[in-house]
């Protein structure tokens, strides 16, 4: 099984390669269970993040969490389970047969103008438009499911604070092959990338500058030190 740097290096190679606006990555440590997990941030082409404080209204974030038990697999194998598993959680037992799977999630957040964030009751018309877009690059089991935050405050009617919709992906037995993962990581960035324009354009999203060409200047962006 491929080991955390693996994966995140083969993640991070593939976005790059695919030409995607990364805005940031964000890595982080559970210091109590040691498991870690990993974000990254994309925008659609030729918007730049602004640095504050309030995140960019249309973005996609791909993200996963890799448990410690996927770091005892990486590592030790199947086969060491049996001393440690006790030390590390239950949930090693149930996989000794099966082996790990791992789910990376992309959540692409969703603009909402104020008149959208009052108008609770247009949320079904909001989730059908996503989905007829994602219909158009994925199978029809394959959809986004699009998920809702709703607000209610004291005497004052409802709002709607977020919309995000949310792409699955299983990966299975790419976690033993590079190769396979990063072919894996390609449909993703292709999909996501395509999904990211077609909702700017949705969204009227105004661009602050044309997307940088071959020759552009390089986008820097904070690399997680496991990279």
């Amino acid at each position: 099984m491929l080991t955390y740097e693996n994966f995140v290096s083969v993640l991070l190679s593939t976005v790059e390669r695919a030409g995607l606006n990364i805005a940031y990555t964000q890595e982080l440590l559970d210091t109590h269970a040691l498991g870690r997990s990993l974000s990254v941030t994309c925008l659609p082409d030729g918007i730049e993040d602004d640095l504050t404080p309030q995140e960019p209204a249309l973005r996609a974030v791909i993200g996963f969490r890799w448990s410690p038990e996927f770091t005892v697999f990486s590592l030790r194998g199947a086969e060491s389970l049996d001393n440690i598993e006790r030390f590390v959680d239950e949930r090693l037992y149930a996989q000794k047969s099966t082996g790990p799977a791992l789910e990376v999630e992309v959540v692409y957040h969703l603009p909402l103008s104020p008149e959208q964030q009052r108008e609770v009751n247009s949320l079904p018309g909001v989730a059908r438009a996503v989905q007829e877009i994602h219909a158009a690059l994925a199978d029809p089991d394959e959809l986004v499911r699009v998920d809702s935050q709703l607000s209610f405050p004291p005497g004052r009617p409802p709002r709607l604070q977020s919309v995000t919709a949310v792409r699955v992906w299983n990966i299975d037995e790419a976690l033993y092959d590079a190769e396979l993962l990063a072919a894996t990581f390609e449909e993703l960035c292709s999909e996501l990338h395509a999904m990211l324009e077609l909702l700017a354009t949705h969204y009227a999203v105004a661009r602050d500058e044309p997307p940088a060409g071959p020759d552009g200047p390089d986008r820097r962006y904070l690399k997680p030190p496991t990279a």
